[in-house]
């Protein structure tokens, strides 16, 4: 005859000492949080403790893939139940997340998530939710945060990948407690994200007001971390940030515009009026003139002919507190003026760091037409500049015409470390597991 399972009330060690039920039960309730909420209301039928420890628990959180067999009407009721006979108590965090693990039609979706803005209006605005995770993903549709302006007094972290936000949803000012904000592969609709507490801002893989022709503004002026990488549509302007420390910029292929002409940018052509790249006016600075107060700084991007940041040095800022620079071959198009003009704004620079793909220079062949003709006005000795580092993966005419550009900046040949990176680099980043360093 089988073994009859023991109840939690049963378990005991070698000594017999019931160690489960010597626990408090916000010590239970603390770690049934971890759990996902169908686990955890679960618990109830464990022993008569357990009845209601599920109801206080810390933190909701509606995980999908756990229960396989939840269909939407399934998955709406429970969560609705959930939150209806739950103890209104404040939530430490609410997770909602969900991978579509089946071929389910577009209108299915919809219904999943008829009731999700609900969800995190209970927790956020009645629950005083400190933390907010929404994570969609292998869903063709985006989670809908609607128009409405998120509100608490208590939200700290806010972290949303594959939603839908525009208008009033993009203004966190009605959150004066928040200060980690990242937003993921999601689509991003308005003229202004807002906030007046934030400290770390990052976006990575969102669509910046796609097909509406329009530029998104970002006021975050207590922001100390930014990280935009690899979003799509018009470049964002950024708004003065003066306690900056860190940023991260990295364009890629789906935005800000690229140049095949000569002139890399400056041609009319890749600025029409009214069009998706437009400038309010021409001698706007969209990204740099809100990054000018950082200390470390790296700005590269995926494909060299995107023209946002040379645009950009037409109006380039002082960038008088940048200690640390790391740049890409975006610098090195055309005569590599961009180079030129940014290290003329960096007066107390102390480390410089160039990546090359010299496989993918901008227009190479035009480029070696001006070595020769190229002749920088000296305008600055950068006498902070103590470390040079050039990865690359040969050591060629580009390379040389660096260092000759460097040297008119007061840069000494043994201050530069040439490194030749023999595995290739993916989306601004190198390997550096076979590196050869250059005497």
């Amino acid at each position: 005859m089988p073994k009859r399972r023991r109840t939690s009330e049963e378990a005991t060690d070698a000594s017999g000492e019931d160690l489960i039920s010597a626990l408090p039960d916000a010590v239970l309730q603390v770690v049934l949080s971890f759990l996902p909420s169908d686990e955890t209301v679960r618990t109830c039928v464990l022993a008569r403790r357990w009845r209601h420890l599920w109801k206080s628990t810390p933190a909701l959180r509606i995980i999908q893939g756990v229960v396989m067999y939840w269909n939407a009407e399934e998955m709406n009721n429970f969560v609705n139940y959930l939150l209806l006979f739950r103890d209104r108590l404040p939530l430490d965090e609410c997770e909602i997340s969900y991978t579509n693990p089946y071929g389910l039609a577009n209108e299915e979706y919809s219904e999943i998530f008829r009731f999700a803005n609900m969800w995190i209006r209970y927790a956020v605005s009645l629950c005083q939710a400190q933390v907010l995770k929404v994570c969609i993903r292998n869903v063709p549709v985006y989670l809908m945060c609607g128009n409405s302006t998120l509100m608490s007094q208590f939200l700290r972290r806010a972290e949303l990948t594959g939603v839908n936000m525009w208008k009033h949803s993009l203004d966190f000012s009605s959150c004066p407690a928040l200060e980690h904000l990242n937003l993921c592969s999601s689509a991003i609709y308005g003229p202004k994200i807002s906030s007046q507490s934030v400290r770390r801002l990052s976006i990575t893989q969102c669509e910046f007001n796609v097909n509406t022709g329009s530029r998104i503004c970002i006021s975050a002026p207590c922001l100390v971390y930014l990280q935009l990488a690899d979003v799509f549509g018009t470049a964002p302007l950024l708004e003065r940030m003066p306690l900056l420390v860190t940023a991260f910029i990295r364009l890629g292929h789906g935005g800000f515009g690229t140049c095949t002409h000569e002139a890399y940018g400056d041609c009319d052509e890749c600025f029409p009026y009214g069009g998706s790249f437009n400038y309010r006016d021409s001698n706007d600075s969209v990204l740099l003139q809100g990054l000018s107060g950082t200390t470390s700084l790296e700005l590269t991007t995926i494909d060299p002919d995107v023209f946002t940041f040379r645009k950009d040095l037409k109006q380039c800022p002082t960038f008088s507190m940048l200690k640390t620079l790391l740049l890409n071959e975006w610098c090195v198009a055309a005569d590599f003026g961009a180079l030129v003009n940014f290290l003329q704004c960096t007066p107390i620079l102390e480390k410089l760091i160039i990546q090359l793909r010299l496989e993918k220079l901008p227009r190479e062949n035009s480029m070696i037409e001006t070595y020769e003709s190229y002749n920088p006005a000296v305008q600055l000795v950068l006498k902070h500049l103590k470390e040079v580092e050039i990865k690359c993966h040969k050591e060629d005419e580009v390379v040389c015409q660096i260092v000759k550009i460097l040297s008119t900046f007061g840069v000494l040949s043994d201050q530069i470390d040439i490194q030749v990176i023999q595995k290739a680099y993916v989306s601004g980043s190198f390997s550096f597991e076979q590196t050869e360093i250059l005497d």
